[in-house]
């Protein structure tokens, strides 16, 4: 489904986030992407999702090279993926159930739809009795879950998560992540970029370990080593 063949991302003054990845990810995987502060997981992410575009190297999504995409045609690529962030990004004015529509109001389909969607999605992540709060009145594992929630109502295969317990303690971190780890068993592919070692040691995922931008370790049921 997704695959990097030699891909380097430089920035100015030869600074080298990533050097000459190459890797598989397969329809339905879990994969997480480890790795300390700087060694480029963050890079690796935003490449994905087109936030960021490689130096050289070919990045592949079922079969698109994305690498040097058209800037017109990258909201449609976004529309075939779900992507959560660390710092939620809702809309703080809007409530739980216009935070998750946003992202399907312009598609032109029916209100109905739009609803069934909605619930649909903030049921996966166990909001429903949430719809009509603001995110002012949600602790921060809540409002993860509503990212959650906005990342699934277009029924992505590709779920992108970077960093999404970042801001969140264990407990909660841990909620978020059998989440994510639910969505992944109904068939979705998902990518986490995480620095937590206790979430990635219990799951037992792939674990893909960067360094200064290198590929270090890509382990089947591996921890954080």
């Amino acid at each position: 489904m997704i695959t990097f063949q030699n891909v380097t991302k430089r920035y100015k003054n030869d600074n080298y986030a990533l050097k000459n990845i190459s890797l598989e990810i397969h329809s339905g995987e879990f994969v997480f992407i480890v790795g300390a502060s700087g060694a480029g997981k963050s890079t690796l992410m935003k490449l994905l999702y087109c936030e960021e575009k490689p130096t050289c190297g070919i990045i592949s999504i079922g079969g698109l090279n994305i690498a040097n995409i058209a800037n017109n045609k990258i909201p449609n690529l976004r529309r075939c993926m779900g992507i959560v962030f660390q710092d939620y990004k809702l809309l703080q004015n809007q409530t739980v159930f216009d935070n998750v529509a946003y992202v399907i109001r312009t598609q032109g389909i029916s209100s109905k739809e739009i609803n069934d969607r909605v619930n649909g999605a903030l049921k996966i992540v166990g909001l429903h009795d949430k719809i009509y709060a603001k995110p002012s009145e949600l602790s921060g594992g809540e409002q993860q879950r509503v990212g959650i929630a906005r990342a699934l109502v277009n029924g992505p295969p590709l779920l992108i998560a970077d960093e999404p317990t970042g801001n969140l303690d264990p407990k909660n971190s841990m909620e978020i992540m059998q989440i994510l780890d639910e969505i992944n068993k109904r068939g979705i592919t998902v990518i986490v970029s995480t620095h937590d070692q206790a979430i990635v040691d219990y799951f037992r995922k792939r674990v893909i370990t960067l360094d200064n931008g290198e590929i270090i370790k890509d382990r089947q049921a591996g921890t954080y080593e």
